[in-house]
């Protein structure tokens, strides 16, 4: 029985070890990514009145349209438990664009995630959506 409990204990070491060691590598932003700014609007649609199209307008510190790999658009009503995203598709230059379907009407916060070779910038963002 002894013998059972060490090797049980063992076991769970080990998996712990191999679970500690394997953890993925953290991404991380670039200059690049750092110098966007980043402008979120909500464009409502009148015929569907919970459905939302989001534009995201990337520019540089000189006021120029830049582009990058992927933007993903994070949505969370915390005190609801609610959440929604999608990835943007770019429209234009330095615009992209996704609709997303809301569930309510109140204050969600909004991520997003700008992601560029194998870097990635998040920038946290508040409001309400309202439908």
């Amino acid at each position: 029985m002894k013998n059972l409990q060490v090797f049980s204990l063992m076991i769970t070491c080990f998996v712990l070890i191999i679970t500690g060691c394997s953890k993925k590598e953290e991404v991380k932003s670039s200059p690049f990514l750092d110098k966007i700014n980043v402008s979120l609007t909500d464009l409502k649609s009148t015929k569907n009145k919970d459905k939302h199209t989001y534009q995201v307008k990337l520019v540089n510190r000189n006021g120029e349209k830049v582009d990058v790999d992927s933007v993903k658009l994070n949505l969370q009503m915390k005190s609801m438990n609610h959440h929604s995203e999608g990835v943007m598709k770019r429209k234009e230059s330095g615009l992209y664009e996704v609709q997303l379907e809301l569930p309510m009407d109140g204050t969600w916060s909004k991520q997003v995630v700008l992601k560029n070779d194998k870097n990635e910038r998040k920038v946290n963002l508040r409001g309400n959506s309202n439908n």
